[in-house]
This record gives C-alpha cells, sequence and structure tokens, in this order.
C-alpha cells in the first residue's frame, strides 16, 4: 500500500471511530462554554425519567421493539451528576417530575437507587408528575387522584436530617412542606455567586390552597431570587402556557400558575417544567420584572436518535459577571450534545447586584 493511500486509511479509520454526536462534539469536556468561570455555577435539570423506571408497562419497549431496560439511563444521569459536581461547580439538580410511569414500588425502587447515587453529594429538588400519582388499575392511566408513594421513598426527612442539606434549610424545617411528612410542596435555599436563591417545588396542577401558601411563602422571603420548579406549565406549542385537560385530578393549569401566582411576585425569575417537549417563554411579571419558563421532557421525540430520552438532561450554567444564563442539553448516555435553538440558549438575567 503506497504511503498517500496508508495515511487517507488511517485518517478514515479515525473518523469512523469518532462517536456520533448530534453536536459534532464528542464529550461535555469538549465545550469549552460548558466550563463555568470563577463565579459561576451550575444548575442540572432532569426531565421526565418515567421511561427508564418503567418496570409495569414497559411503554419504551412497545415504542421501540428491542430497546431493552432503560434504568441505567437514570443511573448515568446521577452517576455524570456526582462526577462532574466539582468541575462544573454543580450546586443543585431539579427533576421537573414523573419520576416514575405508574407510581409503583418497582419503578420508585428504581428512582431511590438512581438518587442515592448524588445523597451525599448534590442536594436535589424533586418535583412530582401526573406519572408519579394516582395510578387506576382499571383505566391504566394515572393521577386519578393524589395519592402518591413518593413520600414511601422521598419523605421530607431524607433531606432535613442529611447534612448535605443544613444550609438548605432554615432553623424551623417543618415549615419549608406545605403539609406535613409530604414533599409533593416544599421549598429550599441555595446560596450560589454570592446570592441567595430560594427553590419552590409544586405538585402536578397545583390547588388554590397550594398556590395560596405559595403566594405566602414567596411574598415572605422577598429578598430571595426565586425559581419555581412543577411538572406541567408549558405546552408542546412554541410559548404557550397550558389551559384545560383531560386529568382527572384537579387544579391549576399553567396559565392559571401564572396569572395566580408567578407574575404577581418581582422576585420569581425562572420556572422549570416539564411533560412536554422542549419550550419556552418570556414575559413580564406584574411589577415589569421578565420571568423566564424554560421547559424541556424528552420522553417520546422528534429525533429517531433520542429514544424515551436517552438520558438527556440540562446544564443551566449561571454567569453572574455576564448576567447571563447559559442553557445545554446533554447526554451522558450518548455523549452527545443537542445543538439547535429550542435545545442550547442563553437567558438573560441581571445578577449584577449579589446584595440581593
Amino acid at each position: 500500500m503506497k504511503r498517500s493511500t496508508l495515511l487517507v486509511f488511517v485518517l478514515l479509520v479515525l473518523a469512523c471511530c469518532q462517536p456520533f454526536s448530534l453536536m459534532g462534539q464528542d464529550a461535555i469536556g469538549a465545550n469549552e462554554d460548558a466550563e463555568p468561570g470563577p463565579d459561576s455555577f451550575t444548575l442540572v435539570v432532569l426531565p421526565d425519567t418515567q421511561g427508564y423506571a418503567d418496570v409495569r408497562h414497559r411503554e419504551t419497549q412497545k415504542h421501540w421493539p428491542g430497546i431493552g431496560d432503560q434504568r441505567f439511563c437514570f443511573f448515568e444521569q446521577t452517576e455524570w451528576i456526582k462526577q462532574n459536581q466539582k468541575r462544573l461547580n454543580i450546586v443543585m439538580a431539579v427533576h421537573v417530575g414523573d419520576i416514575t410511569q405508574t407510581d409503583h414500588d418497582e419503578e420508585w425502587k428504581i428512582a431511590n437507587d438512581a438518587f442515592k447515587v448524588i445523597d451525599n453529594h448534590v442536594p436535589y429538588v424533586l418535583c412530582s408528575g401526573n406519572h408519579d400519582m394516582g395510578y387506576s388499575p382499571q383505566h391504566r392511566r394515572t393521577s386519578y387522584s393524589r395519592d402518591s408513594l413518593v413520600n414511601a421513598y422521598f419523605s421530607p426527612s431524607r433531606f432535613t436530617e442529611n447534612p448535605l442539606y443544613r444550609s438548605q434549610f432554615g432553623g424551623e424545617k417543618s415549615l419549608h412542606f406545605q403539609e406535613e411528612g409530604k414533599i409533593e410542596n416544599y421549598y429550599v435555599f441555595l446560596n450560589a455567586g454570592g446570592m441567595k436563591f430560594l427553590i419552590l417545588a409544586l405538585e402536578f396542577k397545583p390547588r388554590d390552597k397550594v398556590l395560596a401558601w405559595a403566594n405566602e411563602v414567596v411574598s415572605e422571603h422577598a429578598d430571595c431570587r426565586t425559581i419555581v420548579v412543577t411538572h406541567a406549565y408549558l405546552t408542546s406549542k412554541n410559548g404557550q402556557r397550558s389551559s384545560a385537560d383531560q386529568y382527572a385530578v384537579q387544579g391549576n393549569s399553567g396559565e392559571a400558575i401564572w396569572q395566580d401566582f408567578v407574575s404577581r411576585h418581582e422576585n420569581i425569575f425562572l420556572v422549570l417544567s416539564g411533560h412536554a417537549m422542549e419550550n419556552r417563554l418570556t414575559s413580564k411579571g406584574k411589577h415589569g420584572n421578565a420571568v423566564h419558563q424554560v421547559q424541556a421532557d424528552y420522553w417520546y421525540w422528534d429525533v429517531p436518535r433520542i429514544q424515551a430520552g436517552s438520558g438527556f438532561l440540562r446544564i443551566m450554567t449561571f454567569r453572574p459577571g455576564e448576567n447571563r444564563i447559559d442553557v445545554q442539553t446533554y447526554s451522558p448516555v450518548l455523549d452527545e450534545f443537542l445543538e439547535r435553538p429550542q435545545s442550547e440558549f442563553s437567558l438573560d438575567y441581571p445578577m449584577g447586584d449579589t446584595g440581593k
């Protein structure tokens, strides 16, 4: 073989050995923009993991025959968070709901095992989705009631008695939970980048009494920059909040949450949700403040490469010195980024006044 031919052959072999990437970069370490600066920090958002924990209906296997058990995706997500905590300065992980598929014991055990990976390493917030409650064997559907096994596996004490969460809860830990012994509606504090944050998780279709409680909490902590986490808020249509739906459980839609709660508070700047693919919307609250509403859910998707989620998660890098939040979508399972406007973008957010 001629030397020139051999060189071409070697180059072709090397090219073929590179892993496929929707972004053209093979690992998060290859993307310099993902690296936080000295004053930057990262929130990791875990979208709906229902397909990874589905051992009762096995919906993933029905849609993609031969795909196999997907729980490893869940485990790789939390393991990746643990391994990249220091490098990316990950200060919090946030799950936006539909942790399980049918509120089944075996499914919660999978979620329990996945989160044990970071229990003593990275603080996290959980949000309950429609698939995490009220399963009806007769209808083979969820959210027929608000009964849930979530508290059997993720009770408030799992967090309040963990020394890792010492700074997340104030002196009166019980005040952080809307209902004693239940974690569907609760809040934590977060100090990062010289700023004080409040992260508030709300149940799927929060009831009126829950929104009344949330209004009180945010008003009482007006000095905190506030992030609201709730499962169903936007729809799959661009820039649209949810309204009426077909779920049996009663509560407030995304539009009602906006009107009766989010828009009323100057210190709320971000709403995170899942449930219905990627979407985002920026609106002005009643005080003229910008509120970014960001949604991510990769359960069923428009790219054949993404099957039932494929481990994709969101990396939100807060850059106080630049008054910007950079958002990336990455899969530690595929070792790939999604590079497109709805998956990779930046949000303007003033952080220069770190005294608040």
